[in-house]
């Protein structure tokens, strides 16, 4: 990971003069002003030498424990130093030469309030949402789908990233109980189970191996899957890796899908199971096709599902050195399974609406999309990366999926409908 200095020395700076100016306010308080002062000051100079620390230490060739330190160092400084911004927000503004003396004192008890509710929220995603579990539930209608999977149970689940739990193995044995309890005709994982690299997954693999379903656990690669996010000695290390991930997954029992597709039948009638490897994983290569994955059947009149780590690929195909080329996958797939996006880990939910930063770097961030009779949904993961946190509703998320046929609608003699 390289580290971005003028950014990094801009922020530094900033935060340097935000506490000396917060030191200086505490030290003109009335109340114990020399305690207040001092415990700032030693809390800055720590938050200052962890901050040193995390930035000096090599995450492309750590190990996992120091990985995963740094990850927390980084997000236990921005815990303490959001909080003391929004609160300086707050208190500037109701502190101006022309504010009465009624708005400094409000400003002065709003200000702090603000600033621990703000740690509050940072505490909790970072020690109670990440393992709380939701099951999204979702029935989707298609005009084609065949009248045999009326009713087709799909679970969904995505970005494991399974270096974040450090070998810990309760949460994701929930996860898998989770699972199994859906009784799910199929089971979808949409890439990403590693983080930096394949030995992250092998703790959990016994317990990956009990997922289970009656046409199985159906798997693609994510772009966190390539072994692109570790420095290897050569080049043969890193395919080595990929190639351990590979076969790992094919030991658990899954049917890895790399630019390859299957055939799911019920008595005449056909669905077609596409999976493909990452399209769109910038600065890296580009390793989806979808040719190969189609190997020439014939999917014109077919009803096809069709698994891709990343969201962007349903309308465009982003080609490297920001070369675009029209793809309409919304075109080709009735249904598209995605993830990646995480919702960028931090999600607000409000009168059934949901708000994430992450609409701002992708349209397709989290949830159902649609276009026409074609639709796309983007599971918003499990696991964590880049922050071991989890802020406001963006809960861990395993989706169930019915398939439903789209029909004529058959009500009974009470206005009920019996049938779509």
């Amino acid at each position: 990971m390289t580290i971005q200095w003028f950014p990094l020395i801009t922020l530094l700076v900033v935060n340097f003069a935000l506490d000396l100016w917060l030191f200086r306010k505490l030290r003109r308080d009335k109340k114990w002003p020399r305690l207040k002062s001092g415990a700032h000051a030693v809390l800055s100079l720590v938050l200052l030498a962890m901050m040193v620390v995390a930035i000096s230490i090599p995450r492309r060739t750590c190990d996992n424990n120091t990985f995963i330190a740094v990850m927390w160092m980084l997000y236990l400084y921005y815990t303490f130093y959001v909080p003391r911004y929004l609160a300086a927000a707050m208190w500037v503004p109701t502190h101006l030469k022309r504010s009465s003396k009624r708005t400094r004192k409000i400003g002065a008890i709003i200000s702090p309030i603000i600033g621990v509710l703000v740690f509050i929220f940072m505490l909790s995603g970072l020690f109670f949402t990440p393992y709380q579990v939701k099951v999204e539930r979702v029935e989707m209608e298609f005009e084609n789908l065949p009248e045999e999977f009326d009713g087709y149970r799909i679970v969904q689940f995505s970005d494991t990233h399974l270096g974040t739990y450090n070998g810990e193995t309760k949460f994701i044995q929930e996860c898998v109980d989770s699972i199994n309890a859906l009784k799910p005709d199929m089971i979808c994982f949409t890439g990403d189970l590693v983080s930096r690299r394949t030995d992250e997954a092998l703790p959990y693999k016994k317990i990956l191996s009990t997922l289970h379903a009656p046409d199985g656990v159906v798997s693609v690669l994510g772009n966190h899957d390539e072994a692109h996010y570790f420095d290897w000695p050569t080049k043969k290390d890193s395919i080595a890796d990929r190639q351990a991930l590979i076969n790992l997954q094919k030991e658990m029992g899954w049917k890895l899908l790399i630019n390859d597709h299957f055939i799911l039948t019920r008595d005449s009638s056909e669905i077609a199971v596409v999976g493909t490897n990452n399209f769109y994983g910038w600065p890296f290569p580009k390793y989806g096709n979808l040719d190969n994955a189609y190997e020439e059947y014939n999917i014109s009149n077919q009803f096809v599902v069709l698994l891709q780590h990343s969201p962007d690929e349903w309308i465009l195909e982003r080609a490297y050195q920001k070369r675009v080329t029209m793809l309409r996958l919304c075109d080709k797939v009735d249904l598209m399974l995605a993830g990646h996006t995480h919702a960028m880990q931090c999600m607000i939910t409000l009168f059934g609406h949901k708000f994430s930063p992450a609409y701002f770097n992708n349209e397709f961030w989290g949830g159902l999309y649609t276009e026409g009779d074609h639709k796309l949904y983007v599971n918003i993961g499990i696991g964590m990366v880049g922050m071991p946190a989890r802020l406001g509703t963006a809960y861990p998320e395993i989706t169930l999926i019915t398939l439903k046929k789209r029909g004529e609608c058959i009500v009974d003699e009470t206005g009920k409908r019996i049938k779509n």
